[in-house]
């Protein structure tokens, strides 16, 4: 049997704009792979470290991470389920699901919290070399000059930073592992880490339980409301799709209790993690441990810059590149005003803004099984879904009112918010649609 010659085109097809067909979809254990390599992100040990001085035990800690990765979890398998079964991209649920316009909206969500996450990293990735060079330059001017630099290679292509990322993680997580062991078990006494954490400026860090969880949910609440983008190319059995999920969250949690273990025995805050390895005080790894952190933080960021520039270009429809560079520089700018001290605020921003997203998708097609019924043609999406628009802003405000920004209603069990706006999308929609269906 004569094989069928493929066109170049065709190879390098990614079905944007169409299901996946089954012939190309992978096994789970490959999927799970790749959702590890996303989940080992440095930005697990920051929410670590906020979590296990904020909340000064160990059994609460753990606690907030089941809390936190139970609804990651859930979101993540469903979602992704979603993808598997109709073999689409988040946009496009998005189109169907918000409209052609309101779709525009979640594009701008994914792009900014991307965009902020490079912020994040570049302000980190400043303060890293300024350590280990012991220089005085200001740091917000740094900051940014950082995040120019680590916006260049993402201009061209990500594909080779990728495989370095491969590298670099397997040292990271070898690198904490020994770290927790030198370090030991012996905790700050609790009063005192919870002390630290409300002292910490310009934002305390969280000190409930129902907020810990949160910062867990909204770390990585994009990947999850976006999850099928990867499990569009799984074939749609859904034990397979959350068990990939489970296990990209268990490595996720690791890094995330690596990083309360650190904290806890040092009373150490996330900005000063270079410190915390390179340093003899404390793991004194020096060279070895500034290039993997130089490494880990480059190769993320650069993930990061490019995926919200191929969210944004699905607004501005312009060359990819510039959009990058505009990105790039808007990115740096969020790093020299100083983004990695409001590391606490912008994961709340992230958890209330991105989660009613995904409730509603789920609504759609578990609830109201509109997405099942629809073929995706060019005239099945309507111009704007004002109801499903209308429910994400009420959503989201309950998100925000129940965050401790600027009060907290305790509304919801917990009052753990990541779950309070996806549980209130979710409800509303579902009321809404019910009470004002499509026309015909």
């Amino acid at each position: 049997m004569v094989k069928e010659k493929r066109e170049p085109s065709q190879l390098l097809e990614d079905f944007s704009l169409e299901p996946v067909p089954l012939s190309q979809r992978k096994s789970w254990v490959n999927l799970a792979v790749v959702w590890i390599g996303i989940a080992v992100v440095m930005s697990a040990i920051f929410r670590g470290m906020m979590i296990g001085l904020g909340l000064g035990k160990i059994s609460s800690v753990v606690v907030s991470y089941l809390l936190g990765e139970i609804i990651l979890i859930a979101m993540m398998g469903l979602a992704g389920y979603i993808g598997a079964k109709t073999g689409f991209s988040t946009p496009l649920i998005a189109n169907f699901s918000f409209g052609r316009i309101g779709a525009i909206l979640i594009s701008l969500c994914i792009a900014l919290s991307l965009i902020g996450w490079f912020g994040v990293q570049a302000a980190f990735f400043a303060r890293t070399v300024q350590f280990y060079f012991g220089t005085h330059f200001p740091l917000p001017v740094f900051s940014f000059i950082c995040g120019v630099l680590m916006m260049i290679p993402a201009i061209f292509g990500i594909r080779g930073l990728t495989v370095l990322s491969w590298v670099a993680s397997p040292f990271m997580i070898i690198i904490f592992l020994w770290g927790i062991i030198k370090m030991g078990f012996h905790f700050l006494p609790s009063d005192t880490l919870i002390s630290l954490a409300l002292n910490h400026q310009p934002d305390p860090y969280p000190i409930t339980l129902g907020a810990a969880a949160s910062i867990v949910a909204g770390g990585f609440i994009v990947g999850a409301t976006t999850s099928a983008d990867i499990f569009r190319y799984a074939r749609p059995r859904m034990k397979d799709i959350f068990l990939a999920a489970a296990i990209a969250m268990v490595a996720s949690a690791f890094l995330h209790v690596v990083g309360s273990i650190l904290a806890m025995n040092t009373g150490v805050y996330h900005e000063r993690l270079p410190e915390l390895i390179i340093d003899n005080q404390y793991l004194g790894l020096g060279f070895i441990g500034f290039l993997v952190l130089l490494l880990a933080q480059w190769t993320t960021n650069d993930s990061n810059i490019y995926s919200s520039a191929l969210a944004l270009n699905n607004i501005f429809r312009t060359k990819r590149w510039k959009v990058t560079i505009a990105a790039g520089i808007f990115a740096s700018l969020f790093a020299a005003l100083g983004i990695l001290e409001r590391l606490e605020l912008f994961l709340i921003i992230l958890t209330v803004s991105i989660g009613p997203i995904g409730g509603i998708f789920i609504c759609d097609y578990y609830f109201l099984r509109r997405l099942r019924k629809n073929d995706f043609g060019k005239n099945a999406f309507s111009k704007i879904n004002y109801k499903a628009l209308g429910v994400y802003l009420i959503s989201f405000l309950i998100g925000w009112m129940t965050s401790g920004h600027p009060f907290t209603l305790k509304i919801f069990p917990f009052s753990v918010f990541a779950f309070n706006g996806i549980i209130s999308s979710i409800i509303l929609y579902y009321t809404v649609m019910k009470i004002f269906p499509d026309k015909e």
